[in-house]
């Protein structure tokens, strides 16, 4: 088997092998804060998915490099998620609506 027989998608964060495996990530592709391989293909032992699995992240982390600067992320600033991003603008939008009620503020100065 050829462990270097890769395809990637750096818009999605997904890596493809000649033989059928996928595995996606999320964040910066050198050091991914999530990793979701697929199903390893039939037949093939413990040690071979492994490797299978390493080479396909170092895959990842050369292609990373080569992605343009705006899409490459510090760990500080992963790239947020489509279901992160929605959740966001709901809290956004029940914070900021026009008809939230006015509530009493606690004033803990003393009064002279």
């Amino acid at each position: 088997m050829n462990f270097d027989d890769w395809t990637a998608d750096l818009a999605i964060g997904t890596a493809t092998h000649a033989n059928g495996f996928t595995i996606r990530i999320e964040g910066n592709p050198k050091d991914p804060s999530e990793v979701y391989p697929g199903k390893f293909p039939e037949g093939i032992s413990f040690v071979d998915q492994a490797r299978l699995l390493r080479s396909g992240l170092e895959f990842l982390a050369k292609a990373g490099n080569s992605a343009p600067k705006s899409w490459q992320s510090n760990p500080a600033q992963d790239v947020k998620t489509e279901a992160i991003k929605a959740r966001e603008e709901l809290a956004r939008r029940f914070a900021e609506r026009p008809d939230k009620p006015q509530r009493s503020v606690l004033s803990l100065k003393k009064n002279s």
